[in-house]
């Protein structure tokens, strides 16, 4: 009878010791399976508006209002990369041939845009932007021209970080915009404010 309850004891112990390191490794099994998860980062976009009035330069009088919708997609230290659209409605006119000449369109087409960022105190940021883009309008523009462009733009920006994720910007940027032909090119330049909001969707 003794021998018989020694022998439930030591099974129970058995048992125990053997159901507590099943536990551990199943916690252990969970902990590394969520470790091991990937985690979700929601993609930051950023939405620009700017108007930029002509530059007294050959006699082009064309005011650009434009929209920027831009996808952060990389970031290297104090560089981002960003890739987006431009949706842009220019209007204004040209003297050309010794004649003025109605410029007005409406285009879109991708850009890609790099910042260099640094911080200038607490939530302060200062910035430059340089992007290109390629713009593909509803008729040729500016008069004279072709249904399509080149948009360049660079600037100094200063960015205020609102929270971890979202944040508001104002930058001053000047644009040359050209179709790169020796013929039928009639570009011109602009400057203006530049406002946007970033934040997290």
């Amino acid at each position: 009878m003794r021998n018989l309850v020694y022998l439930v004891l030591v099974i129970n112990l058995v048992l125990s010791s053997m159901l507590g390191k099943s536990y551990c490794y199943a916690a252990d099994s969970t902990l590394e399976l969520e470790k091991s998860k990937p985690k979700l980062v929601k993609p930051k976009f950023e939405l620009e508006t700017e108007y930029l009035t002509h530059v007294h330069f050959n006699n082009r009088y064309i005011e650009t209002p434009s929209l920027h919708i831009l996808e952060e997609t990389s970031k290297i230290n104090n560089t981002l990369t960003y890739f987006g659209l431009t949706i842009t409605r220019p209007h204004g006119h040209i003297i050309d041939d010794g004649g003025t000449k109605g410029s007005s369109a409406f285009g879109i087409g991708p850009m890609t845009m790099v910042r260099y960022e640094r911080n200038i105190s607490g939530k302060l940021d200062g910035a430059i932007d340089m992007s290109g883009g390629f713009i593909v309008y509803d008729r040729a523009f500016p008069a004279g021209g072709r249904a399509y462009d080149f948009m360049w733009r660079i600037g100094p920006r200063f960015i205020y970080k609102i929270s971890k994720n979202s944040s508001v910007n104002i930058g001053y940027m000047l644009m040359h915009v050209s179709n790169g032909w020796k013929t039928h090119n009639p570009g011109y330049n602009a400057h203006g404010v530049s406002l946007g909001v970033a934040t997290n969707f």
